[in-house]
């Protein structure tokens, strides 16, 4: 009985952060887009009250894991962000998902939902990235 005075007690309190907190990014706000080259991750913040940081995650295909490509920090509310993802040339995948971490000041942290995004690059373009990352 006790303990699950506890976790009731524990869910509120949660549920009422996150209510105060408010909605650190622009609802419809986030998107990826391909030109061949680079992926361009957008996404538009509403409220960064006790926002650290914003972390841009990328998956390769459908499955697997999503990995950290970035930390951005924030600017303030109603800022506009755009993280260049210029290394998803160099795999073989042509589907990517990608979805922003919200790092909050507590330790506590939200995601948006993913997107996915069709990548194709020229098979030129794939070889002499390659060899170009082999000099550097």
């Amino acid at each position: 009985m006790i303990r699950r005075l506890l976790n009731t007690l524990t869910s509120v309190v949660l549920l009422s952060s996150l209510a105060l907190a408010g909605d650190p990014l622009k609802e419809g706000s986030f998107s990826a887009r391909s030109d061949g080259t680079v992926i361009y991750v957008r996404w538009m913040s509403e409220d960064e009250t006790d926002v650290v940081r914003f972390e841009v995650e990328r998956k390769a295909g459908l499955d697997g894991q999503f990995f950290l490509l970035s930390e951005i920090q924030p600017k303030g509310n109603n800022s506009v962000y755009e993280y260049v993802d210029d290394s998803a040339f160099r795999m073989t995948e042509t589907l990517y998902k990608y979805r922003i971490k919200v790092v909050y000041s507590n330790g506590s942290s939200v995601y948006s939902p993913e997107i996915i995004v069709r990548h194709d690059v020229n098979p030129v373009r794939r070889t002499w990235g390659s060899i170009k990352a082999m000099f550097r």
